[in-house]
C-alpha cells in the first residue's frame, strides 16, 4: 500500500472511530485539554503566523481535510476580517514535493491559492501529476500560463515564499500532515478532535482553534 492511501486510511479509520464512539455526544463542547485536543510547544515558535496549516498534495488525509472535512475553511470564518489560515506545503513528501511548494509559492505570490488548490489535489489523485509540466498545466487552466509561470519561478518573492515555508517546517518540526499550529504555541491533535458527524468535527476544530487563539 502507498504511503498516499495508508494516511487516507489511517484519517478514514479515526474519524469513523470518532464517530462510533461519539455518536450521543451533546453539542456542547468542553473546554479543550491540553494533551488531548492540543499540546503545547516548547519552546514556542516566535514570530509564527496566528493560526499556520502544514499540508501535501501527497496527502490522502490533507485532501479530505478540503474535500469533506473543510477544517481550514471553517477555521476562516472564526478569524478577523482579512485574516486567513497560513497555508505552507511540505516538500519532504513525493517525487515532485519540492516542485509542488515551488508551486504553491507561485500561487501564493499571484494570490491564486484557492483556485490551483483543489485542481491540484484531483490531478494528483488521478495520477496526472507527473512532472513540471503537469503542475503547470493546471495553473493554466486558471490563467497563469506557462510562460508567466516560469517567469515567476524565478522571480524574488517567489524564492522567498519557498524559503519560509521550509523554514516555518523546520522551525515548528512538522513530522506530519495535516498539522495545524495556532500562535506559535500549540499544536491541535486532529485525532484528539472527538465529533459524530463531520460537521461537527469540522465546527469543533474551528472552535479548539478559537479558543486557543483567545488562550
Amino acid at each position: 500500500m502507498t504511503l498516499y492511501r495508508k494516511l487516507t486510511a489511517l484519517m478514514l479509520f479515526t474519524l469513523s472511530f470518532q464517530s462510533a464512539a461519539h455518536a450521543d455526544m451533546s453539542a456542547s463542547r468542553p473546554l479543550p485539554e491540553e494533551g488531548k485536543e492540543y499540546t503545547r510547544l516548547v519552546p514556542p515558535v516566535a514570530s509564527a503566523p496566528r493560526v499556520v496549516e502544514f499540508f501535501s498534495f501527497y496527502c490522502g488525509p490533507c485532501y479530505q481535510f478540503v474535500e469533506n472535512y473543510p477544517v481550514t475553511d471553517a477555521i476562516n470564518k472564526t478569524l478577523p476580517q482579512g485574516e486567513t489560515v497560513t497555508q505552507y506545503h511540505v516538500s519532504a513528501m513525493g517525487s515532485l514535493g519540492n516542485e509542488l511548494t515551488e508551486a504553491w509559492a507561485i500561487a501564493m505570490v499571484m494570490g491564486k491559492t484557492g483556485a490551483v488548490e483543489m485542481p491540484l489535489f484531483d490531478a494528483m489523485r488521478n495520477g496526472a501529476l507527473t512532472s513540471m509540466a503537469d503542475i503547470q498545466v493546471v495553473f493554466a487552466t486558471v490563467g497563469i500560463d506557462t510562460a508567466t509561470y516560469d517567469n515567476a519561478r524565478h522571480s524574488v518573492a517567489v524564492k522567498e515564499a519557498i524559503a519560509r515555508q521550509n523554514a516555518a517546517i523546520a522551525a515548528f518540526g512538522v513530522k506530519g500532515t495535516p498539522s495545524f499550529y495556532v500562535n506559535g504555541k500549540y499544536h491541535i491533535h486532529n485525532a484528539g478532535i472527538a465529533a459524530p458527524t463531520a460537521g461537527d468535527y469540522v465546527n469543533g476544530f474551528a472552535q479548539v482553534v478559537q479558543i486557543l487563539l483567545n488562550k
